[in-house]
């Protein structure tokens, strides 16, 4: 036994080594590859946003048809698209604007068959009247007026007229909805009272008319005078 060599003691495992510094490539490899897995879920979440965007696009078109500011337009937008993307997005008409999207603000109000609806919570398949928007009020008067052709061309409903007279707007985003709430009014209730006003922009289901400017006292003014230039 004593003539044998001592042996050496065992190499320790590499679990058991002590953990050198790797180089400096090693590292940078490690944080690429929790960087790859990051990417790789963005791609994925990326996949999953144009799934969806693609199976919308892919939703059937609606043959049909609807009538706006006095022409019928062919619509191609699917069944289930708000009135108010395509009035704007086809018809290339500014008057109505997105500002909430939920029927809270008003931004987006247009007139069908004479009364007051929101179009971004209104399916353009559900409309089966005749819609007017902000830009269709000139001839809808000159028509209730029996004006002749040429001065029809010139002409502004009251209510335009007296928002200009009054200086109504600020910044002006939400007074295309506010100008369509004042003719709704203003058919059914040809002179109204302030408290009649007050009610008609503040209680029309399904929200009030909001401004962010503030602008209601010469809101309140433009419809008093809209309401004795249409008497």
């Amino acid at each position: 036994m004593d003539d044998q060599e001592p042996r050496s003691a065992p190499e320790p495992s590499s679990a058991a080594r002590d953990p050198e510094p790797q180089p400096d490539g090693s590292r940078r490899d490690r944080i690429a590859g929790l960087g790859g897995v990051a990417a790789a879920a963005a791609v994925a979440a990326a996949g999953v946003a144009v799934a969806v965007e693609l199976a919308r696009s892919l939703q059937p078109a609606s043959a049909g048809s609807i009538r706006v500011n006095g022409t019928t337009h062919q619509v191609g937008s699917a069944p289930d698209t708000p009135l108010l993307y395509v009035l704007r997005d086809e018809l290339g008409l500014h008057g109505p604007k997105f500002g909430c999207g939920l029927g809270q603000c008003g931004a987006c109000a247009v007139l069908v068959d004479g009364r007051e609806a929101r179009a971004c919570i209104t399916t353009w398949t559900a409309v089966k009247g005749e819609v007017t928007t902000l830009e269709g009020l000139p001839a809808r008067w000159a028509e209730r007026r029996n004006l002749p052709p040429a001065r029809a061309a010139t002409t502004l409903h009251p209510v335009q007229q007296a928002w200009i007279d009054e200086q109504v707007p600020q910044c002006g985003y939400c007074q295309s909805g506010m100008m369509i709430a004042a003719v709704d009014l203003l058919d059914r209730v040809p002179n109204p009272s302030e408290a009649q006003i007050r009610d008609a922009f503040t209680n029309t289901p399904p929200s009030a008319h909001l401004c962010r400017c503030g602008t209601y006292v010469s809101i309140i003014a433009a419809v008093k005078r809209a309401a004795r230039a249409m008497s």
